[in-house]
């Protein structure tokens, strides 16, 4: 006997191929992340931001069908985020269905559901699950913010890529807002003013200071670091002691890995590298 299409059937993940697992039968999946044929239109695999928000509905609220309000809601949220600027197959981009499936992906990583799910996840599900899973709280406020930026014109994100904002916890969106938020001229310059009331312009981790190297094609030159994500902080106002200096090099490291690493974390990395026996010197005095 052949296989059967999905025009067969009427119904989703939850309903139908749940049924015909019950009954026996091998259920293939040919949507978002699944091997499209050649010539089928794909759409681009879940962003990071994406799977948190999928995530976040799975551990409310359960495997869910795709008739539900809960994922209707969800796929129109999706479809608002500035993530994804090419979407080959537009109707069945993050639609109802798409959003059913990712559950069931989820379903498949929790060893408390009862069933087996949809065990062709990808690799960016088990992290996902791994990162998050057990820390609620913080998923919820990251979800917060990315729905606040589809609902409010005021919190809109940005739509400029940024240099690694896939390796963020917080997903791109929220990345980009951090950094956009890193760039206030007149915050840097009030966190500049502030350093050089007390020393000079040199990075707060490995101590680096471009004008002793450059000259003054160097003076005053760094980059600034808001030490707290705004999943954490939110829409509030940016103090100066919520902000670092630091050189380009430290200030990516400083955006790397998940969760972010701590100021004191890169400097202790900076002490035991090669060469270096004590700590940076440099570094401006009584910096947090």
């Amino acid at each position: 006997m052949g296989g059967l299409g999905a025009s067969d059937f009427s119904g989703g993940e939850a309903t139908v191929a749940r049924a015909l697992r019950g009954l026996g039968f091998e259920v293939v999946r040919r949507g978002d992340d699944a091997e499209a044929a050649p010539g089928i239109r794909r759409n681009p695999p879940w962003a990071f931001d994406e799977l948190l928000l999928a995530l976040d509905l799975y551990l409310r609220e359960g495997q869910l069908d795709d008739s539900d309000a809960r994922v209707l809601e969800l796929s129109e949220v999706l479809n608002e985020l500035p993530i994804h600027t090419v979407r080959p197959d537009l109707e069945r981009f993050r639609n109802p269905n798409g959003v059913a499936l990712k559950l069931a992906n989820f379903a498949a990583l929790d060893p408390g559901y009862p069933g087996v799910g949809m065990t062709r996840g990808g690799r960016r599900d088990a992290e996902v699950w791994d990162l998050f899973s057990k820390r609620r709280a913080e998923l919820a406020a990251i979800t917060s913010r990315l729905r606040g930026g589809v609902i409010s014109s005021d919190e809109a994100f940005p739509v400029t890529p940024e240099d690694d904002e896939d390796e963020v916890a917080e997903g791109r969106l929220l990345f980009r807002q951090h950094r956009s938020r890193e760039r206030n001229r007149a915050l840097v310059e009030r966190k500049k003013s502030a350093a050089r009331a007390v020393g000079r312009v040199a990075c707060e981790v490995c101590g680096f200071d471009f004008e002793v190297t450059y000259g003054v094609l160097g003076h005053d030159f760094i980059e600034c670091h808001h030490v707290r994500p705004l999943s954490d902080s939110g829409a509030t106002m940016t103090k100066l002691a919520d902000l670092v200096l630091l050189c380009a090099n430290c200030h990516r490291m400083a955006h790397r890995g998940r969760p972010w690493p701590s100021l004191e974390d890169l400097r202790s990395l900076v002490r035991s590298a090669p060469g270096q026996s004590r700590p940076p010197a440099g570094r401006p005095q009584g910096k947090p």
